[in-house]
């Protein structure tokens, strides 16, 4: 019985949790500030955020460039390695190692961004996406209203009360 209703309990939850997303924007990642001049590094999302406003877990990244299919988001960006060529990593990662900013301390992969003037091109464009908690709508169901709970509950005691009895 128990099995029955967990599974019945996680549907609600996944159900509870469906989101629609909305088409918000581009940006490339070139875009953001010089490489020498130390800029803050940022993740796909978190440079979402500082164009978009916002928290960066209210957006989704993509590199297909499908404005109207939120099917087609990837949950990916491109970002721009210190020292390597421009890749395409996860929405949400980004590195900095050493102190903070994309320059220091420098050498090869010490830092990741999403949104710095370094090693990507005009081409290499992140899609954003909002991501947004959709209402579920609320659905008469039909119940057995009291007389049926009670009448289930006598029925499921009658159950038990028959197998304690043969088991003995």
């Amino acid at each position: 019985m128990r099995q029955p209703l967990l599974a019945l309990a996680s549907f609600a939850v996944l159900a509870a949790s469906a989101s629609a997303q909305t088409y918000v924007g581009s940006y490339r990642v070139q875009d953001g500030a010089a490489w020498d001049t130390n800029p803050q590094v940022y993740s796909a999302q978190e440079a979402a955020a500082l164009l978009f406003g916002g928290a960066p877990t209210d957006y989704a990244i993509s590199i297909n460039p499908s404005i109207s299919n939120p099917s087609t988001i990837t949950h990916t960006g491109y970002y721009s390695p210190w020292g390597l060529e421009c890749g395409v990593f996860p929405e949400g990662g980004k590195v900095d190692q050493g102190a903070s900013g994309y320059d220091d301390p420098g050498g090869i992969n010490t830092a990741r961004s999403a949104y710095v003037d370094d090693n990507c091109f005009e081409d290499q464009t992140n899609y954003v996406w909002r991501v947004q908690a959709t209402p579920l709508k609320a659905t008469p169901v039909p119940g057995l209203g009291l007389l049926g709970l009670l009448s289930l509950s006598a029925v499921l005691g009658g159950v038990g009360f028959g197998l304690k009895h043969r088991s003995g």
